[in-house]
């Protein structure tokens, strides 16, 4: 079982045909709902810039450091 056709059987046999298979179901209406769904602010989003702020309110000098690293 040497070369390119014992490979190939292999192949066929560990693989069903994929042609045969439909989709459960139609995903690009849902691929349209995400894109235009509207994004909001999580609770992690806000307490973190929070902290930033307070942060940099505390110690302004921090804001050099920040803007090195954005």
């Amino acid at each position: 079982m040497t070369g390119d056709d014992g490979l190939e059987r292999l192949l066929r046999a560990a693989f069903p045909r994929a042609a045969d298979r439909e989709p459960s179901r139609d995903l690009w209406p849902l691929v349209v709902n995400r894109v235009q769904a509207r994004v909001g602010w999580s609770w992690l989003d806000v307490s973190l810039a929070t902290v930033v702020t307070i942060a940099l309110l505390m110690f302004p000098r921090w804001l050099f450091l920040l803007a090195y690293h954005l």
